[in-house]
């Protein structure tokens, strides 16, 4: 495999920003190049372009050609793959929502199959690879990880049957904690759930001790109520502002709960529908750069209806609104896409970073657009 040169770019870290060339060796990042034979190298030319970090969603529904919440087969799972490396996503956490718990069962364990939670699949692999030109001939050490998938977000079944959104409300439920233990598996790493109901308490320290992040949405929670599920560990708030109680001066509610509280993280859909550019600026003004994650809900049926069924922008698309907004820089909209998500995830040590000997997952951009020119996904160049 050739070794990467990324020359004349802009590069976009938590610390700074600062122009620099760029190496990638066996997958890896270097500031300098080593002292191996530079024959096989390849050079991308970033000039009049940011690189940044590979952006990593929190909330995947699906796309057009493959939808979570039916039966996708791996093909159509590898073509979400492909579609979210292609947009600058290089980790992403498949959602699934609610419904018959059978069926969730089941598609937990079609994720499982495919290495969601942990290593990809050869199979999955290799039919992303078929669909890059020229990665089908690698071999399997260049791709072995071509995406990470460090886990599944379950957003459900034990919502407020009063915030219900797109969810099936005959399979909305109160929480039982003998389904719930049958229902959390190693590859559940998030889950979204109104906290205010039955076992609320037992339910976030049940997934706590299991190491699945809670997070609060689809909630009618009261401010004391959301307040009290952030004592007990509550981290995240799900795509704030939708599927909550709108703010009222008498009764503020979990969104003001969470706006007040300095260690909850808040997740926010920036396609200019699910919420006005200016509540997003009053999010960014009350939690800071630091506390604010961008992700997407993106569905296979999204806005294209009509309706709010999750949206149909991608991270990217996310990341230059807010910017084009006037809302935040563009480094910290970057931020907010990859470091954010990473720490809220406990997985700053392997995610949203750009340092020396760090797998290379990166995006180069266009600066004057702010679309996205090219994608390296574990050392390889997607496109």
């Amino acid at each position: 495999m050739s070794n990467l040169r990324i020359t004349q770019g802009e590069l976009i870290t938590p610390q700074k920003s600062q122009l620099a060339d760029l190496y990638i060796e066996n997958n890896l990042l270097s500031f300098a190049p080593s002292l191996a034979d530079k024959t096989s190298v390849t050079i991308i030319d970033a000039k009049n372009c940011y690189i940044t970090p590979g952006l990593f969603d929190l909330q995947v529904n699906g796309s057009k050609s493959c939808n979570l919440w039916a039966d996708p087969s791996v093909d159509d799972f590898a073509g979400l793959c492909l579609y979210m490396l292609k947009a600058g996503v290089t980790a992403f956490l498949p959602t699934l929502i609610t419904d018959e718990i059978e069926h969730m069962h089941k598609n937990i364990l079609m994720l499982e199959s495919m290495g969601v939670g942990g290593n990809i699949s050869a199979q999955l692999r290799e039919k992303i690879c078929k669909q890059i030109a020229g990665l089908d001939k690698l071999n399997a050490s260049g791709t072995k990880e071509i995406i990470l998938l460090p886990g599944i977000h379950l957003e459900g079944p034990y919502l407020s049957s009063q915030r219900t959104g797109v969810h099936p409300p005959q399979y909305i439920r109160s929480i039982e904690m003998s389904e719930l233990s049958q229902l959390i598996r190693p590859s559940i790493k998030l889950m979204t759930l109104a906290p205010e109901g039955k076992n609320g308490e037992l339910a976030v320290q049940y997934l706590l001790q299991h190491n699945v992040l809670p997070s609060l949405g689809h909630s009618n929670a009261t401010f004391l109520e959301a307040s009290q599920s952030f004592a007990w560990g509550v981290c995240l708030i799900t795509h704030i502002f939708n599927a909550l109680p709108p703010i009222h001066q008498r009764q503020p509610g979990a969104i003001v709960a969470a706006l007040l509280n300095e260690s909850v993280y808040c997740c926010v859909i920036c396609d200019g529908l699910h919420v006005d550019p200016e509540m997003v600026r009053l999010l960014v003004k009350m939690k800071g750069k630091d506390k604010v994650i961008l992700v997407t809900d993106i569905a296979s049926t999204g806005t294209t209806s009509g309706g709010l069924v999750g949206s149909s922008i991608t991270l990217a698309q996310a990341v230059s609104n807010i910017v084009k907004w006037g809302i935040v820089s563009f480094a910290e909209a970057i931020r907010m896409a990859t470091i954010n998500p990473a720490k809220a995830m406990n997985l700053e040590h392997k995610l949203g970073q750009i340092e020396e000997g760090r797998r290379a997952d990166l995006v180069i951009w266009d600066k004057q657009s702010l679309t996205v020119k090219h994608v390296i996904a574990n050392g390889v160049k997607v496109f």
